[in-house]
């Protein structure tokens, strides 16, 4: 067998492997879409686009037939529609403006139709019933975690430990699962002499990097909080501190499942301190979730744009498509954004910003 066809036959396997892991992490979460199709329904979505007079409509032009007009309602509801495109719930496609900016636009599916109301009222709509529509429509709920329990979802978990330990428990057990993936295609690691993990919980990540490349120095960088019952590893320091004052220097950084805990304007803070804290010509490496323009019905569509709606929902974060992380490369400093892998694992990104 020639070294082409392996590495093919290697790619099929991987690709094969993925689909199921991407299968079982949609059912992990699983109660996201129904909040998401209940938010859609409580809002009457579906009839709003089935009357409207164009049968294409941009998330601004879906929000202004909206009731509780304010400045995020239309980002919000841009949050929504590429889920329900997801699940063929509706058709999305791509519409160039005059001034040449491109924005995606939708139109009731066959399967959407059937929760619009029709001319003798008969809708699926009624057997969805949650109330997550203010989260939409509240222009004072910053998190819609926040408008039920009264305080940030981290602030939460702090005053109760319980839910603290699983929430930890499940980043540190799914972390390296998603984290060997990576290292089977990704050789970005090689001749790193410095590695920053910032964010990096008890260092579950940098253990398994280090397994594979033992020459590398890694320092574990979070909250005081975090790293202070982190078990000791060898190659590892543990530093605690805040990545919105400073982060310790390297000549590469990582940022695993960082970025999507928080706004653009929240990255833009934390990246520009990554940037300072690099050796000249280092790199940020940024392993997270990259969402396509264009929702689908596939796994990998399903899944991130349901994590973002889950982070819209908790944290008021959100997943980004590529251009997006782009923007927040350049506007952080940086000189060279790169897509090492789009496709190589369930966060289906692994980028590099360059100094």
């Amino acid at each position: 067998m020639s070294s082409n066809s392996k590495q093919n036959q290697h790619l099929t396997e991987v690709a094969k492997v993925d689909d199921a892991y991407l299968s079982a992490l949609l059912l992990c979460f699983s109660r996201v879409f129904p909040a998401i199709l209940n938010a859609a329904v409580d809002l009457n979505l579906f009839d709003v686009i089935a009357k409207a007079k164009s049968p294409n409509l941009s998330a601004s032009e879906v929000a202004s037939l909206l009731p509780n007009q304010h400045p995020q309602l239309a980002n919000r509801v841009e949050r929504i529609l590429p889920v329900l495109a997801s699940y063929s719930l509706l058709n999305c496609s791509i519409r160039t403006n005059e001034d040449g900016k491109r924005e995606r636009v939708y139109a009731l599916s066959p399967v959407g139709q059937y929760f619009a109301f029709d001319d003798d009222g008969g809708s699926l709509a009624p057997l969805s019933a949650l109330n997550t529509k203010d989260a939409i429509l509240d222009p004072n709920c910053n998190t819609h975690f926040e408008n039920v329990y009264g305080m940030p979802s981290y602030q939460y978990m702090e005053k109760n430990t319980e839910l603290n330990d699983i929430f930890y428990k499940a980043m540190g057990h799914s972390g390296p699962l998603e984290v060997k993936r990576v290292l089977k295609l990704y050789k970005g690691f090689e001749g790193v002499s410095t590695l920053v993990d910032v964010g990096g919980g008890v260092g579950e990540t940098l253990r398994e990097i280090i397994s594979a490349y033992p020459s590398i120095k890694g320092i574990n960088f979070d909250l005081p909080q975090m790293i202070q019952n982190a078990p000791q590893h060898p190659g590892i320091k543990h530093v605690g501190g805040d990545m919105f004052e400073s982060v310790p220097n390297g000549d590469v950084i990582l940022l695993k499942l960082v970025c999507h805990n928080w706004p653009d304007e929240d990255c833009i803070k934390f990246l520009r301190n990554c940037h300072k804290a690099l050796s000249p010509h280092g790199k940020v490496i940024v392993l997270d979730y990259i969402i396509p323009e264009i929702p689908n019905s596939s796994n990998i569509s399903k899944h991130t744009y349901t994590i973002d709606n889950l982070m819209f929902l908790a944290h008021g974060a959100k997943e980004r498509t590529e251009n997006e992380f782009e923007n927040l490369c350049k506007s952080s400093g940086f000189s060279k954004f790169h897509v090492a892998s789009s496709d190589i694992s369930a966060m289906s990104g692994v980028m590099e910003f360059y100094k």
